[in-house]
């Protein structure tokens, strides 16, 4: 039972010490040896070492180290826990996130490979932990000199070398007091909910900006995690002869600039901020640096040098120029291209400068999904195209066209488009397209022919086509198109439009009489002149097969194929059940025609590709049934107690359908409300998305 015990307490330790290295093998090895003369007991922590990518025979000879403390004949609990792993991804968020994946302790315990712990350091880690309940705990680092301390290196400087040190005494750390990147802690739940390091904001090979500290800090007392300092908690940093330069100082002055703005391009990406993405946006926060710079090194250092002020006031002014110059440096970087660790994907969302209301509500979830999303209508901006162009074969930016056959393109922006998706290509861009379906299908008229050749060729040239059906083999006859198709269900409407105007109101003030017992509603601006025709003429079949039934037809809009529909409104006018209103229903209208309604009919012909969702999605998310014609774009998508199907073949099969739609009795119960919700629904879907994004990205 004791062995069992014992076994059971070394698969939960409470702490995953995670100690990263590169190209520092005798200094990592000095850092095991005072992991190990911890009076914390063994069970109590492991210990994982990440080599990110040494070239010095660092994982060899931390691995020699490890297997020789492993002896046989040892109790299990004086055997301590070690893993050696390697990450050659360089950068030391990606090493963090490995050891991270590892991890089997409770808590986090990130060290630099040239701390020394003190042998009280866990235990007293630990003990702050339980006693105070912390979401994340910072230790004291001291510095263990290597060299004499020069005389002009002040107390204030000394946290460039590692030195942290906020209170005497164990404290809550305020909102503008972060960790030492040298030693802290977190649990790793809490790192988990807020999304781990930032690759972009860490120290990598050739770029040491380090303020992924700083970031972490600021985005857990954002979610209300507490932090706490443990001054009992020690570790020693090395303060080598080659830091004691003043040009050490001023370097990592020029780098913490740099990272400042790093940090801040972080923040206006979460925020939806992107202001940091135009050039207009950059240039007003490059000129106060210029100003700085310029007063610092023309004015302010000359000044000091005549004073013959101490070699300290002259270092601080020098680091304030080298920072001013980090930070200048690093904007003029953004002018010319994104930062290449940025993990959220870039997208260009290219849409019709009409009003959309699925284009808008796909725009605000990807922004609440961290997908940094630029809307244009109907262009393709080059500079966008320049700034996140692939660095070193990595894609960077997504273009994604959202109903590319709604676009109202000319000739001539017709080959600026095609032009500037021919720079995308070979600037490393991925291309993404939704197929919604349109009116556009539907008509046989020649002046939209281009707006389906557009259609149809981008498709057959983007990376992912995203189509709502479950039919994409009728739907795309083009076999090599299949396998790039994506199927996505289409997001409900419930909430983005106010509740249904009441039955009698809506009935009043569309004039339509006091005894209609069934109104039928088409929104006829997303219908052509032949369908609503067809439409008209199946309902007079309605009218003479049921004298009795006093069924109303609402047509809202007009025809978007025909200028002056004059048939249209000639059979509309000899029908007085039906009732015309010519203006286009917006978002504040929509209500009115849906509480007016009680079935929306969608009349079309027997196109394939004839047909969208949206309009019947709109009409499920009040509880209004719906009569659609069976096409790809509707069979298997609507649920079939709401829904009343007919042949687009058939204007008889229309008739039959509906007279039927009278006798459904659909209800709509909470499920299909939280179903058909606009927020959630359209979060998952751009949940999905992201998804799609980021693997099209990595491939």
């Amino acid at each position: 039972m004791d062995k069992l015990w014992v076994d059971e307490i070394r698969t939960s330790p409470r702490f995953s010490i995670i100690l990263c290295t590169y190209n520092r093998c005798n200094l990592v090895l000095s850092a095991l040896a005072s992991l190990r003369r911890q009076t914390l007991a063994y069970h109590q922590f492991e210990v994982i070492v990440i080599d990110n990518g040494s070239t010095d025979g660092t994982l060899s000879a931390v691995r020699t180290y490890v297997s020789a403390g492993l002896q046989s004949g040892r109790k299990s609990e004086e055997t301590w826990q070690v893993q050696c792993l390697a990450e050659p991804q360089n950068g030391l968020a990606h090493a963090r996130h490995t050891g991270l994946l590892a991890a089997a302790g409770e808590i986090a315990v990130f060290l630099d490979d040239d701390t020394l712990a003190d042998p009280y350091f866990l235990e007293r880690l630990l003990q702050a932990y339980d006693e105070t309940g912390a979401d994340a705990i910072g230790g004291r680092v001291e510095l263990r000199w290597e060299a004499p301390r020069p005389h002009w290196l002040t107390d204030d400087l000394l946290d460039m070398l590692g030195y942290f040190a906020p209170a005497p005494h164990r404290a809550q750390l305020q909102e503008d007091t972060s960790f030492s990147s040298s030693s802290f802690s977190v649990r790793i739940e809490a790192l988990r909910s807020i999304g781990y390091f930032s690759p972009f904001l860490s120290k990598r090979l050739h770029v040491p900006t380090s303020i992924e500290v700083q970031d972490l800090c600021h985005r857990l007392s954002k979610a209300g995690y507490k932090l706490w300092y443990e001054p009992g908690a020690v570790v020693a940093h090395r303060a080598p002869a080659a830091r004691l330069h003043r040009a050490y100082f001023v370097g990592r002055a020029y780098w913490r600039g740099r990272s400042e703005e790093l940090a801040q391009y972080a923040i206006k990406l979460q925020n939806g901020d992107t202001s940091h993405q135009s050039y207009t946006g950059i240039l007003r926060t490059i000129l106060p640096e210029l100003r700085e710079i310029g007063y610092l090194a023309l004015l302010h250092r000359p000044l000091l040098w005549l004073a013959s002020r101490s070699t300290n006031e002259r270092l601080e002014a020098a680091m304030a120029q080298a920072r001013s110059w980090g930070r200048l440096q690093q904007q003029l970087q953004f002018l010319e291209h994104v930062p290449v660790e940025v993990t959220t994907p870039a997208v260009l969302l290219v849409r019709s400068p009409e009003p959309d209301a699925t284009a808008d509500l796909l725009a605000h979830a990807l922004g609440l999904q961290d997908v940094s999303c630029t809307q244009v209508a109907a262009d393709i901006p080059i500079p966008w195209l320049w700034r996140h162009r692939s660095y070193q074969g990595q894609a960077m930016g997504i273009v994604h066209f959202y109903r590319p056959g709604a676009l109202p393109l000319t000739y001539r922006q017709r080959q600026r488009l095609w032009f500037c998706l021919w720079l995308a290509r070979c600037w490393g861009m991925r291309i993404v397209a939704t197929d919604t379906g349109g009116w556009w299908q539907s008509t046989r008229n020649l002046r939209f022919l281009s707006r389906r050749t557009f259609e149809r060729n981008l498709l057959s040239m983007s990376d992912i086509v995203l189509a709502f059906t479950r039919q994409p083999e009728q739907l795309y006859p083009d076999k090599q198109l299949h396998r790039r198709i994506r199927c996505l269900p289409h997001p409900g409407f419930r909430g983005y439009y106010a509740q249904p105007v009441t039955r009698i109101d809506a009935h009043r003030q569309l004039g339509l009489p006091e005894e209609a017992s069934f109104v039928y509603l088409c929104l006829a601006y997303t219908h052509t002149e032949r369908e609503l025709i067809q439409l008209i003429e199946a309902f007079a079949e309605v009218k003479k097969r049921e004298k009795s039934t006093p069924a109303q037809l609402v047509l809202a809009g007009s025809p978007i194929d025909k200028k002056g529909p004059a048939r249209f409104l000639k059979l509309a006018a000899l029908n007085s059940s039906v009732h015309l209103c010519l203006a286009a229903p917006g978002q504040a209208e929509m209500p009115l025609y849906i509480g007016a309604a009680d079935a929306l009919v969608l009349p079309h012909f027997a196109r394939q590709t004839a047909g969208t969702l949206e309009t019947a999605l709109i009409a499920l998310s009040y509880g209004r049934v719906v009569v659609a014609p069976s096409l790809p774009h509707f069979n298997g998508m609507l649920p079939p107690n709401a829904t009343m199907l007919y042949d687009p073949a058939s204007r008889a099969s229309l008739v039959e359908a509906l007279l039927k739609v009278q006798t459904l009795n659909y209800s709509l119960n909470k499920k299909e409300a939280d179903r058909l919700d606009a927020e959630s629904g359209w979060g998952q879907y751009a949940h999905r998305l992201r998804k799609i994004y980021k693997q099209l990205l990595s491939s």
